[in-house]
């Protein structure tokens, strides 16, 4: 434009309307019209082209993103049918299908799965709560369940959490690097800026008002069918520790953001009527090495106390502390209110996989301690175990 209007130009253009006066007049006007028109127009499109600029160049970080304090209902329908199809693939151990909703899946989580599902009648009230990632298409996803045990009749209130993508050809899959059995194992690489995220969602208010309300509902149905405790806390469990040693996973090389993977984790509350301290099964002796520990060579209890090889005589091993009097024990189970907002996480250390949040008095049934950790009862940790700091709790009737 600028070239168009050089200084030879505008002289003809003198020169041709001296010559034409009585015809320029009413032409100049429109003339003068188109030109304006041209500089706003032009004017009109830098801008936009600007604002394209500057908006292509603002990115919000994964620091910066903040989640909806509302649930969306964006692709609702589209991810309630994904997620009845994972279930029902699920109970009935159809990995094909599973595979296709659901990717990557490893060899271990799919004979995780073969073992579980065995038990599994059928999953129930099928209940999605979305909000929409960082990046359009993805959706980070709650979902209410209620889990009906074969020769159970009382269902099992549970909420897991589902991170969905969509692919190239637009259709919504399960990114199953985030689910619960690989972010506990850690067998595929877990992306920094995604568990980041996850982290902000399961800290907000919102997820942890519908934990509470399912947890609540968790509490009153283990506690009002003995069968479905025993589901739980013995066969279920009996069931994974066994995969568990026979798979060969804890060999794996966990993450150092991960560590708290271990065998203990899957041979929790092998029964109600075992003390806090969480006794393990020493699988070559037959004993139990969490309270006492099996002399190999003596046959000698070694825990509580240990035999002079020399002199035949039983120490007590608080003698070294003067420690007269026996420590009483705590109770196999009971109840604890937190104290405040407290972080639950899934093993006894700080840099465990946080599962969420929970609000200050919120009752939880308890299995004893860890070193500076309680075990609580919590549907979204691994085998309805989770792990919260024992300073931020108070044990009911205390």
């Amino acid at each position: 434009m600028k070239d168009f209007f050089n200084k030879e130009t505008l002289d003809n253009i003198k020169q041709f309307c001296a010559e034409n006066k009585k015809y320029v007049g009413v032409a100049g006007v429109l003339v003068g019209l188109i030109l304006i028109l041209i500089v706003v127009v032009a004017g009109g499109n830098n801008g936009r082209q600007s604002n394209t600029e500057a908006g292509s160049q603002t990115e919000i970080s994964v620091k910066d993103f903040e989640f909806e304090k509302d649930y969306t209902n964006d692709a609702k329908d589209v991810i309630s049918t994904l997620l009845a199809d994972y279930y029902k693939a699920y109970v009935g151990d159809d990995l094909d299908t599973l595979g296709k909703l659901a990717t990557p899946m490893s060899d271990n989580e799919k004979s995780y799965i073969g073992v579980v599902s065995q038990y599994y009648e059928s999953v129930n009230d099928i209940t999605p709560y979305t909000k929409n990632g960082l990046k359009k298409g993805t959706y980070f996803v709650s979902v209410k369940n209620s889990i009906k045990f074969t020769g159970v009749d009382t269902q099992a209130p549970t909420l897991d959490f589902f991170y969905i993508e969509t692919d190239k050809d637009g259709k919504l899959f399960i990114n199953n690097v985030y689910s619960n059995f690989n972010r506990t194992y850690c067998e595929n690489e877990l992306d920094d800026d995604i568990m980041e995220l996850i982290s902000k969602y399961t800290a907000s208010s919102e997820f942890a008002d519908l934990h509470e309300e399912v947890q609540k509902a968790y509490e009153q149905a283990v506690g009002s069918d003995a069968n479905l405790k025993t589901m739980l806390e013995t066969t279920l469990t009996g069931a994974i520790k066994q995969w568990y040693t026979s798979s060969g996973i804890a060999n794996l090389k966990k993450s150092d953001a991960d560590t708290q993977t271990t065998e203990a984790d899957t041979q929790q509350a092998d029964d109600a009527s075992q003390s806090s301290d969480q006794q393990t099964t020493d699988a070559n002796a037959g004993q139990t090495t969490d309270q006492q520990t099996t002399d190999a060579n003596a046959g000698q209890t070694t825990d509580q106390q240990t035999t002079d090889a020399n002199a035949g005589q039983t120490t007590d091993t608080n003698a070294a502390n003067q420690q007269t009097a026996e420590q009483p024990q705590a109770p196999a189970e009971y109840q604890v209110v937190t104290k405040d907002v407290v972080k639950v996480r899934d093993g006894a250390s700080t840099d465990a996989k946080e599962l969420g949040l929970l609000k200050e008095q919120v009752t939880l049934t308890a299995y004893g301690t860890e070193g500076d950790w309680t075990i609580v009862s919590y549907s979204a940790g691994t085998n309805g175990r989770a792990y919260i700091k024992t300073e931020n709790l108070q044990t009911v009737g205390q």
